[in-house]
């Protein structure tokens, strides 16, 4: 049978679990604070510009043309195109078929309704992370049948800052959080009862999961290594069918979900080159420390999110302990646990980033230091530490090693670690998760304070669209002027007497600048902006 551990025997944890809840309502209340004072990225630049039926080849030989531009000329991109439909959103996403098309149409019909605003483009995010609150009190308590750590889970989920931090992001990953763990309560719920319903629901979620992500692969490779490793090699215990039945369901299963996809795998075919290309900086190699730095960042903002740089060593010191506390609590669930339960969250974990790892090791890269594409490993370790927390938190044990009153500073600890994340997230302008794009708000502030700004930029090195149209919702509508060069700039454009900034500039007009203006002045410590002197 799977552990029931008896947490309502004795004093009922009432105000524990009011806690809980207060901690829930909290979670909700910082996944739509401040969504648009945030820093607008260049990733989610890209979220609107596709959803609204722009390609990039499109916007790119519109603006890098010899032209002046106010910022709010570029903001045209971040709305529908005119005209334009569903087609043109799909056009958009075949050539970038890493990016599959189920969030973007969602977002497109989204943006018709609500407007393209930050607000509104974030809220969206924001509304789907919602649904994975029930979905993992529902997928904990097939896991362990306890209502407190069911709570418990919900709870950790709620504040997690990871999580909410890709809640308040205009991407696909809140969707692709929730259909994670909906897939996985359709296949223990499909396995233990043998109701093909469930099965059809887990074809579903597996499908549409793949139509958010290329990495949703992972998530079922999790699974298909848990039926192998339980039903391969254990007992049935509680489960009812047979494991040959539940392979021919499981195989079933993924061959229907595989038919399903198959429109979106011709895609990725077809357009293979232009993927690679396109994803080419996943292959640069990495030390193996800093891959081990991303390993530890990543996997502890699931309950932290505070550093002190990422070369501090004060960051990893202090993260150090919730990343043992992490691998304790996996320990405890695989030894506590019935072997199908603990089996079914150290999959969920290991299968996940092995299979991204072993590609860094193997012919070099950095897919494994990629925080949001780890976070099919995230709810396995929110129910894990729910699980080593809700079974010592009604032991009646006074032990000063193992009593209620330690795991009740354990779990004081954990909460006002990631609420304390969160208040810092809320209040700044930018945080790690932006990327590219971190110092662009310095760098709008500094072109905001000059006398007659004009910003001079041309396409670079690939990544120059998203983060202009990123600065332009930043940048003085009234009194910026931005200049983008085509590949044989024109410094006519250049007005006389203004403060001229160049931003990120290829090599061929940071020496045309050169050769015209002089050498160019870097502001402050901020990468890519330099100013003519």
């Amino acid at each position: 049978m799977l552990y029931q551990p008896k947490v309502f025997t004795g004093g009922s944890p009432r105000r524990l679990v009011i806690l809980l809840m207060i901690v829930i309502v909290l979670g909700v209340f910082f996944r739509f604070a401040s969504l648009d004072r945030k820093l607008y990225s260049h990733d989610e630049v890209f979220t609107n510009l596709r959803s609204a039926g722009f390609t990039r080849e499109q916007v790119d030989q519109q603006l890098f043309s010899d032209r002046i531009f106010t910022p709010s000329e570029l903001l045209e991109y971040q709305r529908l195109k005119p005209d334009s439909t569903a087609a043109d959103t799909l056009a958009s996403l075949h050539r970038n078929p890493h990016h599959p098309p189920l969030y973007y149409l969602i977002a497109r019909g989204w943006m018709r309704g609500f407007g393209s605003s930050i607000l509104a483009s974030r809220l969206l995010p924001a509304v789907i992370s919602l649904i994975s609150l029930p979905l993992i009190y529902a997928l904990a308590w097939e896991l362990f049948q306890s209502p407190l750590i069911s709570l418990m889970s919900t709870a950790l989920l709620a504040v997690s800052p990871v999580d909410i931090l890709l809640a308040q992001t205009a991407r696909q990953y809140s969707l692709m959080t929730a259909l994670i763990i909906a897939s996985s309560l359709m296949l223990l719920k499909g396995s233990r009862t043998n109701n093909w319903l469930w099965w059809l629901g887990y074809v579903i979620t597996c499908t549409l999961g793949l139509y958010t992500h290329l990495f949703f692969g992972l998530v079922i490779a999790s699974h298909i290594g848990w039926g192998i490793l339980i039903f391969g090699s254990e007992p049935r215990r509680n489960y009812k069918p047979r494991p040959s039945l539940f392979f021919i369901q499981l195989a079933i299963s993924i061959c229907l979900t595989v038919v399903l996809y198959l429109p979106w795998i011709t895609v990725i075919i077809h357009n293979w080159e232009q993927a690679q290309d396109l994803t080419s900086w996943t292959h640069q190699s990495m030390s193996l420390l800093d891959l081990s730095k991303f390993w530890m960042l990543s996997f502890t903002s699931v309950l932290v999110d505070i550093d002190f740089g990422f070369n501090s060593f004060w960051t990893y010191l202090f993260r150090l302990p919730f990343l043992l506390l992490i691998i304790y609590a996996l320990y405890y669930v695989s030894e506590t646990n019935d072997s199908q339960t603990g089996l079914f969250i150290l999959t969920a974990i290991l299968i996940p980033f092995i299979l991204l790892v072993l590609p860094d090791f193997l012919w070099g890269g950095q897919r494994s230091s990629v925080t949001r594409y780890l976070i099919a490993c995230f709810p396995a370790i929110q129910m894990a530490i729910a699980f080593l927390l809700g079974t010592h938190l009604n032991t009646g044990r006074q032990s000063l090693l193992d009593g209620e009153k330690l795991w009740l500073w354990v779990l004081a600890i954990l909460l006002s670690s990631s609420i304390i994340s969160l208040g810092l997230s809320t209040v700044s302008s930018t945080w790690w998760d932006k990327g590219l794009s971190y110092f662009n708000h310095q760098v709008a502030t500094e072109i905001n304070q000059a006398n007659s700004s004009v910003l001079i930029s041309d396409a670079g090195n690939g990544t120059n669209t998203g983060d202009l149209i990123s600065l332009s919702y930043l940048l003085d509508n009234n009194e910026v002027k931005l200049i983008l060069m085509s590949n044989q700039p024109s410094l006519q454009l250049i007005p006389e007497n203004s403060t001229i900034f160049v931003f990120r500039p290829s090599q061929e007009l940071q020496e045309l600048l050169q050769q015209n203006y002089g050498d160019l002045e870097q502001v402050l410590d901020i990468p890519d902006l330099w100013k003519v002197q």
